[in-house]
């Protein structure tokens, strides 16, 4: 198994399967079991991940191949969303494994 496949597995035995219709760049968003704990925290839902995704903008630190960090500016909050690419055997199709939800206070 090469790197880049063991990468994709990282994700595969903590994902939350939902029946949830969320989706970014086609592909539907499943949370990790510690990121469905974070979004529990904050009140949010996995359509909000989406809108963040769609709506944000580029965190500015880098990320591995495969993973999307977004950032969306709400009030005085920054709203970040992390996803990995995975692969849900159980329906063979690519998916997104959400792997942090969280907001911070923007410094000035």
């Amino acid at each position: 198994m090469d790197e880049e496949s063991e990468d994709l597995n990282t994700y595969v035995d903590s994902i939350c399967f939902t029946a949830s219709p969320a989706r970014f760049r086609g592909r539907r968003i499943d949370p990790s079991h510690a990121a469905l704990i974070e979004l529990m925290k904050e009140g949010k839902t996995l359509h909000y991940v989406a809108d963040v995704l769609e709506l944000g903008y580029d965190a500015p630190r880098k990320r591995k191949r495969g993973t999307v960090e977004k950032w969306l500016d709400r009030g005085k909050k920054t709203y970040n969303a992390v996803i990995a690419e995975s692969y849900r055997e159980q329906t063979k199709e690519q998916i997104w494994v959400l792997i942090h939800f969280g907001k911070f206070t923007r410094r000035k």
